[in-house]
């Protein structure tokens, strides 16, 4: 039950910066600048990491094993599908900010 509620707490707090912040939620999306407040200073994906968290929360949860071989083939796709294309559209848009902020910041936790 933690780890969902921690990821959800991420999700739903990676969305409110967002909002606060006037920018994009969805990837698809353009965005507005760099976020560098609330869960964005800690990671550079907390709506995915908390989705990753509360996954394998709900796993434990429902004690099934099957979910959790799955979830490195969902990272991976994650990573390369999703999280890949963003930071290279966020590096073209926003060259140097984005650059600091990927070197300070970690792309989980």
């Amino acid at each position: 039950m933690v780890l969902v509620g921690v990821g959800l707490v991420l999700i739903f707090w990676g969305i409110a910066t967002f909002l606060a912040h006037r920018t994009a939620v969805f990837p698809n999306r353009p965005a507005a600048h760099i976020v560098r407040a609330g869960p964005y200073r800690f990671t550079r994906n907390p709506m995915y990491t908390g989705m990753t968290m509360a996954y394998g929360g709900l796993t434990l949860l429902f004690n099934d094993v099957w979910p959790l071989l799955m979830l490195p083939v969902v990272l991976v796709l994650l990573v390369r599908l999703v999280i890949s294309r963003e930071e290279r559209y966020l590096a073209s848009a926003f060259p140097s900010e984005y650059g600091e902020y990927r070197r300070k910041v970690r792309r989980w936790l």
